[in-house]
């Protein structure tokens, strides 16, 4: 542990650009998770904290605050103790928000079964026990929370059918802050496609005025279940009028539906195209909406031959493509900073995590460029995300790639980076 802090410490000496950041451990106790864009952490600024979340040994799952004025982490705090030691338990991740009145909860699927609930007893911190809740059994898998006030709209991939592969995509509401819920519906349903390209995937969803935007690609294909990918499409849920839309302004009614994939999709990937050790050509692809009214999607992708970090922006109802880096296609996450935007990705050899801004019609600028502080024999950074409510902050988890789905003991550092 000394090892780790001092190693810590010479990391920051050389965290660079010119931005004062602290790269600090949050546990050195966390297993792997397939947590997407957003759930890691999120800040209150009433109490000036940062609650992060992550799964620990066997899966169980923690949280831990750091208060800002006192410079401190909390001990940890166990929500739910889930002993989870099968191949697939990775699935069972924890994704992190804050509710309308305060609390804090965390959602957890059951993978491909039911949705569960917890929330802490008390508003802006994480001490007491929590209380644990299933408020759905619809096959559910990979929560994305948005929270509005005293509403959450809750989007999960349904299980519908592993043997085509198919699995569409849902929503269920609660507008009392998670005390009650409504029944599941639809929102994206591309049905039992000839390809089989016909499990909806979503890595980003983000709202703003009333407008959630669901950023997706389709996987599944002729492998089978997550066996390959393609395209990127990207909607809005409509939370006024409960329609959905194209990012122009086209409605789609009440669902996304096969005919209207082509009038959705902003990125076209070749599944085929592809190198050996790679099954999904695009990465993390997830969109948000910047102060001017037009939206940036950030994504990775790769071919045979190339691969590369691209922004995409939506103004003037036409999307422009810029390739920011040309190295690698290890995207993780992206966030508005009011006309630009903060994007975090790792480089090729996975040594390196940077974080970039950029500003449409201007240059990228290098904001951190640090040496991941792998332990434990761990040697990938699976996400990167960026706090919500403090975007100048992240937090990431590190794994052993070829072990990380066997091993539960929980031995792999979870890091924040702060400003």
């Amino acid at each position: 542990m000394r090892a780790l802090a001092v190693a810590l410490l010479l990391l920051v000496a050389f965290t660079q650009p010119a931005h004062a950041a602290t790269l600090d451990t949050v546990t050195t106790t966390s297993v792997y998770g397939c947590l997407r864009t957003n759930g890691a952490g999120v800040y209150d600024a009433t109490v000036n904290k940062t609650f992060v979340t992550y799964s620990g040994t066997r899966h169980d799952i923690y949280v831990k605050a750091f208060d800002h004025a006192a410079n401190t982490w909390s001990a940890a705090v166990k929500v739910a103790t889930l002993n989870l030691t099968h191949d697939n338990a990775y699935h069972d991740y924890p994704v992190l928000t804050q509710l309308g009145d305060g609390r804090l909860a965390i959602f957890r699927a059951t993978h491909t079964s039911s949705m569960q609930f917890y929330t802490a007893p008390t508003p802006r911190s994480i001490t007491g026990t929590w209380t644990a809740r299933t408020i759905s059994n619809d096959k559910n898998t990979y929560p994305e929370p948005v929270v509005t006030g005293n509403t959450i709209h809750l989007f999960y991939s349904h299980n519908t059918d592993l043997s085509h592969p198919y699995r569409t995509y849902k929503m269920i509401k609660s507008t009392d802050n998670g005390r009650t819920w409504s029944a599941p519906r639809m929102i994206i349903d591309s049905g039992r496609t000839a390809d089989r390209y016909a499990e909806v995937y979503a890595f980003g969803v983000t709202q703003r005025s009333g407008r959630i935007y669901l950023t997706w690609s389709m996987h599944g294909g002729p492998k089978g279940h997550n066996g390959g990918g393609k395209n990127i499409y990207v909607a809005y849920f409509d939370t006024a009028s409960g329609t959905l839309s194209t990012v122009g302004g086209a409605t789609l009614g009440n669902t996304v539906d096969s005919a209207d994939l082509d009038k959705t999709r902003v990125v076209t990937t070749n599944p085929l195209d592809l190198p050996a050790d790679k099954a999904l050509p695009e990465e993390n692809p997830v969109t948000v909406p910047l102060n001017d009214g037009s939206l940036v999607l950030g994504y990775g992708v790769h071919t045979r031959t190339s691969a590369k970090i691209v922004l995409a922006r939506f103004a003037g109802g036409t999307w422009t493509s810029t390739t920011v880096d040309t190295s690698t296609s290890l995207f993780k996450d992206l966030v508005a900073n009011g006309s630009s935007v903060d994007f975090s990705y790792a480089s090729a050899d996975k040594k390196r995590l940077l974080v970039k801004s950029w500003t449409p019609g201007g240059a990228v600028t290098s904001k951190h460029d640090l040496a991941v502080p792998y332990s434990a024999g761990s040697d990938t950074t699976f996400y990167a995300n960026f706090v919500e409510n403090r975007p100048s902050d992240l937090v990431a988890n590190t794994i052993d790639y070829e072990t990380r789905k066997t091993n539960h003991t929980g031995k792999w550092p979870v890091f924040s980076l702060r400003v």
